[in-house]
């Protein structure tokens, strides 16, 4: 949290209100979700020759042996997170006294836990409906996603650090997916690293439910997998070009990255995805969508 707080203290110093107040909030969500994280829980990784094994048969690591998510501690994450939200995030007072006062506990039992580990969207969407969201409120399904995600995420980072350095090193195009190779989820967004005198920079994608981080050829698209040079550009907003978002013609899906040569601060994932999200209007703006509508085609 050290490093995620001083390079968050940065963006604030230059960052707009709006951008300002978001940042704040996800700061405090961080700190929580940090605190969660440091509980140490037992997770039995797959052996590095089961891993590469389901990794070459496009499975991703946790097919092979899921963490277990307790429900107890999982609960009592997702109410202190809710509470956090519905007093911190600056939501509309309907939408606010709704979430305080929704009953994530009762929805939430242990089989449908234990399957949010490899079905997190599902697992979200039945949450959801049972407690009876609606997209347009006042207790939003984008707001009971939102606090089930948020609380997801540090029951998985532990395992998923686990996997990977079980894992070891590996060849990326033995995966070569946008998608997960620990979790399974969309890739959130990717890093293009420092280039050298030897070599080009290294691209790399970063799964925002587990936090692992995986190589990806350069010139690919995240969400379709063509590799079509005439149909994949970068674009940003004019005077950053640390953050470029990666347009593919053929799927119409794009993919935010942070250009570490360009960035004036240490790239620290979680909060260059939270930087990011303006490039998200950018991409719709332009007809592009975060996943793509090339379906079949994904890889």
């Amino acid at each position: 949290m050290d490093l995620v707080s001083k390079v968050t203290e940065d963006y604030l110093s230059a960052a707009t209100a709006p951008d300002a107040a978001r940042l704040r909030f996800l700061k405090g969500l961080w700190e929580i979700q940090s605190r969660i994280e440091s509980v140490e829980r037992a997770y039995d990784a797959p052996g590095a020759d089961a891993a590469r094994e389901a990794l070459v048969a496009g499975q991703p690591i946790f097919r092979v042996s899921a963490p277990e998510v307790p429900l107890a501690e999982y609960v009592e994450a997702v109410g202190e997170i809710a509470l956090y939200a519905s007093r911190a995030a600056g939501l509309p007072a309907d939408q606010a006294a709704a979430l305080h006062d929704a009953d994530f506990a009762a929805a939430i039992d242990g089989g449908r836990l234990a399957r949010a580990v490899r079905a997190p969207q599902a697992f979200f969407a039945e949450t959801a409906d049972t407690m009876g969201a609606q997209p347009n409120g006042p207790l939003t399904t984008a707001t009971v996603a939102f606090v089930l995600f948020s609380a997801l995420v540090p029951f998985l980072t532990g395992p998923s650090r686990s996997a990977l350095e079980t894992l070891g090193e590996f060849d990326p195009h033995a995966w070569g997916s946008g998608r997960c190779p620990v979790c399974g989820a969309d890739a959130a967004m990717g890093r293009m690293g420092e280039s050298t005198a030897l070599r080009g920079a290294e691209r790399t994608l970063w799964c925002g439910l587990c936090h692992a981080e995986w190589g990806y050829e350069r010139l690919r698209c995240v969400r379709c997998g063509t590799m079509d040079p005439n149909g994949l550009r970068y674009t940003h907003v004019e005077g950053d070009p640390a953050h470029r978002v990666h347009l593919c013609d053929e799927c119409h899906g794009y993919t935010r990255f942070v250009f570490v040569d360009d960035l004036d601060k240490q790239a620290v994932m979680v909060v260059e995805d939270a930087v990011m999200t303006t490039l998200d209007a950018v991409a719709m703006q332009q007809g592009y969508t975060a996943t793509g509508d090339g379906g079949k085609n994904r890889c």
